[in-house]
């Protein structure tokens, strides 16, 4: 794991200086190793350093590049060659699959790239993106159907780039309004003076037929099940992002019913009555509990490392972004590596509150509203998630956004959802899949809240803003613009 970044001038000029400078600034998502092609010749350095010196000759418009950080024991940089292709993959097949597989896939279409990257998009289960540079100066771009690993593209007057963040991308001089998140599921092939996108695989909906409720709750169940097999097959331990709430506690109690060895990590300030509650969600279940408590100073102390990583000067995704930070160090320090997230479960679900003003609206028929919003996934919260663990050393894996979950989920009608436009609850069919596999009631019967409520993070910054005479967003307009500047 780590860090991609790939650089395209449209002037013919050397974009060797630029390619450096933007691994630099996502130095914090690898430093282990670094890697450099032209798409003649790959270099790795053990620095940045000895980076600098070794491709002082390589003088190219195009520029293939990686940072590496070993996540697992078994990580190796993955910028390979392959046939004449220099290839970069970045992320996870889920199961793991061998090394040789991507080699394997593209190997099979020899002479064909675009073909080839068709295949590593159609048939790898995964959370990744890839980059192909070919000799002639062409970029082909892919990423996975959901998008868990972020990767964004950008271009100016000068170059076209891509970068796993963007503030490699902020520090060639590309402008925010010219960087887009590269869309999932999708193709791009990028040569001087072009740009094209091709949608390849995204997540399906189909009109369901005749259908019983239990048959609908066994399948969703052997899904989840599945897709949290598929994503700790590769380790032996995992923490869990818990929150004593409906979607952590189904993803504890399915790992434990595969008997893998999971801690529950619960975060949040003083006070927080959901960290009591939590605990006891965890003794039912009968996995090991880990929580920690923070004092007011903490998020202050936190804000602004967390604006600088989810790169947005938005007061809901900082709320949400400093839990996910502390449950990331937590799980860091104690040795777990990866770590299980509830992300997603809302959008394919009918989590939120704001489905119910959708339904009274809509006659119940928000099937379209929850498929769109399944397909920005990446955008909301996913890649901000990632963004945030990186930093950390901890890899997020999410369980809920698994690509047959998520086409079989939003392929169900919103009745089995949402019962009506005042539902306290909503998420209907998930709650009795809770009720279904041995959850205590409260598990499924307790309303949704927040992590930015349930951790007192929000009211935190409210405090912090007052303190500061502003408001929540100005806090955090006023605290970015500052970050981004020393980024």
């Amino acid at each position: 794991m780590g860090a991609a970044i790939a650089i395209l001038s449209k002037q013919d000029e050397n974009v060797t200086p630029k390619a450096v400078k933007m691994l630099n600034i996502l130095r914090h998502r690898g430093a282990e190793a670094y890697g450099l092609s032209d798409g003649e010749k790959i270099i790795i350095a053990k620095s940045l350093e000895e980076m600098e010196i070794n491709s002082a000759g390589m003088k190219s418009n195009v520029v293939l590049g990686c940072n590496f950080k070993q996540t697992l024991p078994g990580d190796a940089p993955q910028l390979m060659e392959i046939s004449d292709l220099k290839v970069l993959f970045e992320g996870r097949t889920f199961p793991p699959s061998e090394k040789s597989e991507v080699s394997d896939l593209i190997k099979k279409s020899v002479g064909d790239s675009w073909k080839a990257a068709r295949n590593l998009i159609n048939m790898l289960n995964g959370s990744f993106i890839f980059i192909i540079l070919k000799k002639g100066g062409k970029l082909i771009v892919g990423r996975d159907p959901v998008g868990a690993v972020p990767l964004y593209l950008g271009e100016d007057e000068d170059v076209y780039a891509l970068a796993s963040e963007r503030k490699a991308l902020w520090s060639i001089g590309i402008e925010e309004d010219r960087i887009k998140s590269f869309p999932p599921g999708n193709l791009a092939k990028i040569y001087v003076g072009d740009v094209r996108l091709v949608p390849v695989k995204t997540i399906e909906r189909r009109i369901m037929g005749s259908f019983e409720e239990k048959d609908v709750i066994n399948r969703l169940h052997d899904l989840l099940l599945n897709s949290i097999r598929r994503r700790t097959a590769d380790v032996k331990g995992v923490s869990i992002a818990f929150s004593g709430g409906l979607d952590s506690s189904i993803i504890a109690a399915l790992a434990k019913k595969i008997k893998i060895e999971a801690l529950l990590i619960c975060v949040g300030l003083e006070g927080s009555k959901e960290l009591e509650y939590a605990e006891k969600m965890a003794e039912s279940i009968g996995l090991p509990f880990r929580a920690e408590v923070y004092a007011l100073d903490r998020v202050e102390r936190d804000l602004r490392k967390v604006l600088w990583l989810i790169e947005s000067a938005d007061a809901l995704r900082a709320s949400i972004g400093i839990p996910i930070s502390w449950t990331a160090e937590v799980s860091s320090k104690i040795g777990y590596r990866i770590l299980l997230s509830g992300q997603g479960s809302d959008e394919i679900f009918a989590g939120y509150h704001k489905y119910l003003r959708d339904y009274g609206k809509l006659g119940g028929k928000i099937e379209g509203i929850l498929y769109r919003d399944a397909l920005s996934l990446c955008e909301t919260s996913l890649e901000q998630d990632e963004k945030v663990c990186s930093f950390h050393n901890v890899e997020v894996r999410f369980p809920y956004a698994d690509y047959d979950l998520m086409s079989f989920a939003l392929s169900l009608p919103a009745k089995l959802k949402i019962e009506s436009e005042t539902d306290p609850l909503r998420k209907r069919i998930l709650r009795k899949l809770a009720e279904d596999i041995g959850l205590p009631p409260e598990a499924y019967l307790k309303p949704k809240k927040a992590i930015q409520y349930g951790t007192g993070v929000s009211k935190a910054l409210r405090k912090l803003g007052k303190k500061m005479g502003l408001d929540a967003r100005g806090l955090i307009n006023q605290l970015f613009k500052e970050v981004k500047q020393v980024g």
